[in-house]
């Protein structure tokens, strides 16, 4: 018998053998795709990895530092320098001392100024030290050429002079603002100030623009020679001077009118206590310089004071009434001046919400306005006087 071949089984072998073919072949093949991909994710992954390592090393290592980052670290250099040689620190107000930033980073309290400024800015700078009490003030003093000078407020406060008008004017070797409107506010971190003038060895006079504090008597002690309570004007003993000492010092929170870092600024002065006369003509001080109360944190503004503050021509004494016009010093509210009757042992002279001083019963009630001095090197920061945008100190 011949052999019989079933061609449908056959078919049907070879067809099954070949898709057991061609399904290895695709899973090979598929193996193979994925392990691509998953290769290609994880060395994007790599890739990515790298380039984020590559850009932070990039910015630690080219970190930028603002001119004013860089007077903060001269500031915490010297710091740290003086907490470990007190010794060295200067010994009173009048005294001061400087230190050069080669000398902090010989001795390793800062680095290199090129780590913070970069290789191709050339920069020197210093640190003066001044004693304020218990409190030191640091100043630093920055100098990188044209490109960046640190200014004190009194370079840029005093860039502007003029002689006649609204303005700052030069009397001698002191700058004294005058006229009704005139660019001389300064921010505090507690409060608003005018500057009154600065003195001939650089210190800022500053009046508190604000009313943060009550009324209260010049003074209101028994005066024997009236056989009334209506007070004595002798400042030196008077009922205001301890009201202003507690309004300096008060550190409440609603009242405080200057921070702890504003108080490193302030320095000590000498207050013109000297009487006067209606009549009196002079307005430069001389008669309340007649006497001083050495040595003083807070004070108050004296007549002569109030008097230069008017531009008008007959503003001739304490009690003109032209005295208001033209002054910036005027206010809402009445408030008392330092300077007392000469005439008398119970009146001392305030300002009222007209703008008129007038010898007053030191036993009536007005508002404190209360004056201080600041340190001749504090440092401008921004602003331009005005009361929208006020001078500003580091």
């Amino acid at each position: 018998m011949g052999t019989n071949f079933n061609v449908g089984s056959f078919n049907a072998i070879d067809t099954n053998e070949q898709k057991e073919k061609s399904g290895s072949a695709n899973g090979f093949h598929s193996s193979n795709d994925e392990l691509k991909k998953r290769l290609m994710i994880f060395g994007g992954v790599i890739i990515i990895g790298v380039v984020l390592i590559a850009i932070v090393l990039f910015l630690f290592s080219n970190k930028t530092y603002t001119y004013e980052d860089v007077e903060k670290i001269m500031i915490n250099a010297a710091e740290n320098y003086f907490e470990d040689h007190p010794k060295r620190l200067p010994a009173t107000e009048s005294n001061q001392v400087q230190i050069d930033v080669d000398t902090l980073v010989a001795s390793e309290y800062m680095k290199p100024m090129s780590e913070y400024t970069g290789e191709g800015m050339t920069c020197s700078g210093t640190v003066t030290v001044h004693t304020n009490g218990d409190e030191y003030l640091y100043i630093p003093k920055l100098d990188c050429g044209e490109d960046y000078i640190t200014q004190s407020l009194k370079e840029v406060v005093t860039k502007d002079i003029v002689t006649e008008g609204y303005g700052l004017y030069q009397i001698g070797n002191t700058y004294v603002y005058r006229g009704e409107i005139v660019n001389n506010y300064l921010q505090l971190d507690n409060a608003l100030w005018r500057i009154v003038k600065v003195t001939a060895d650089g210190k800022f006079m500053l009046i508190l623009d604000e009313k943060k504090n009550q009324s209260v008597p010049w003074d209101n002690r028994y005066n024997a020679e009236v056989g009334y309570n209506t007070g004595i004007n002798t400042f030196s003993a008077s009922r205001i001077k301890d009201s202003i000492l507690e309004i300096y010092n008060t550190n409440e929170e609603d009242e405080t009118i200057l921070s702890d870092n504003d108080r490193t600024k302030t320095v000590s002065f000498d207050l013109c206590i000297g009487k006067r006369s209606a009549n009196d003509l002079s307005k430069d001080n001389s008669i309340e310089c007649s006497e001083v109360l050495k040595n003083q944190k807070v004070g108050l503004l004296t007549a002569s004071d109030f008097m230069m503050g008017s531009v008008d021509a007959n503003c001739k004494t304490i009690n003109d009434y032209s005295c208001q016009n033209y002054n910036y010093l005027i206010s809402s509210y009445n408030w008392w001046l330092l300077t007392a009757v000469k005439d008398n042992t119970k009146q001392a002279y305030g300002v009222n919400s007209s703008g008129v001083a007038k010898a007053t019963t030191t036993s009536s009630y007005m508002y404190p306005r209360v004056v201080i001095m600041l340190d001749s090197n504090v440092l401008f920061k921004d602003g331009q006087g005005t009361q929208a945008k006020p001078y500003k100190i580091k």
